[in-house]
């Protein structure tokens, strides 16, 4: 089914969010602000913006971090982090996680708690975006196959109006790492 959200509305959401949690004017909430380093978030407001994106869409926001799933995933992950650093590999997978880190964003040597701190406005905003990517492929009550927002900016079918909701965040977390390191699975003759 069609992800029917907006990038750029789910982006000034987010910024009013942030802005309501850190009592902070909206206009000094940029996109592109690390919510940690450059706007002084602790990760009590993090869990309220997650909290406030699910409830405002519809959603739940992954809980699990990207690394702590690859654990699960891989078993090893020291070809993702190397004595306490991230690698390229694990530059490369944060990249392709439901945030999708720009290109320069993260950078192999980084701490795990500095990738934390690099997370941006639009990164939150983008995953929440992408969280519509994984809505079922037809409505469940009327199998139509088309989403659209609702006047109160609510996922809906297109056919019969039903309420719609994407997979769950960690869910989609997980299969992400899944894909990646099948990916990177060696390729057998």
């Amino acid at each position: 089914m069609n992800n029917p959200l907006d990038l750029d509305s789910v982006i000034t959401t987010t910024r009013e969010i942030l802005a309501q949690l850190l009592v902070m004017d909206v206009a000094d909430v940029d996109e592109h602000s690390s919510i940690v380093k450059d706007l002084n978030a602790d990760s009590l407001d993090i869990a309220d913006l997650s909290f406030q994106l699910g409830r405002n869409y519809g959603c739940t926001l992954p809980k699990t971090s990207v690394l702590d799933h690859a654990v699960a995933v891989f078993g090893d992950v020291s070809d993702l982090v190397e004595k306490g650093r991230i690698t390229h590999a694990g530059v490369e997978l944060l990249e392709q996680s439901l945030s999708t880190f720009a290109p320069g964003q993260l950078r192999a040597g980084m701490q795990p708690a500095d990738v934390f701190a690099a997370t941006t406005v639009r990164n939150w905003a983008v995953q929440c975006y992408r969280m519509f990517d994984y809505l079922p492929a037809t409505c469940p009550e009327c199998n139509a196959d088309q989403a659209r927002l609702n006047e109160r900016r609510q996922v809906v079918c297109g056919g019969c109006s039903a309420r719609l909701t994407p997979m769950e965040g960690d869910e989609i977390s997980r299969n992400l790492v899944e894909q990646f390191a099948a990916s990177r699975l060696p390729e057998t003759v």
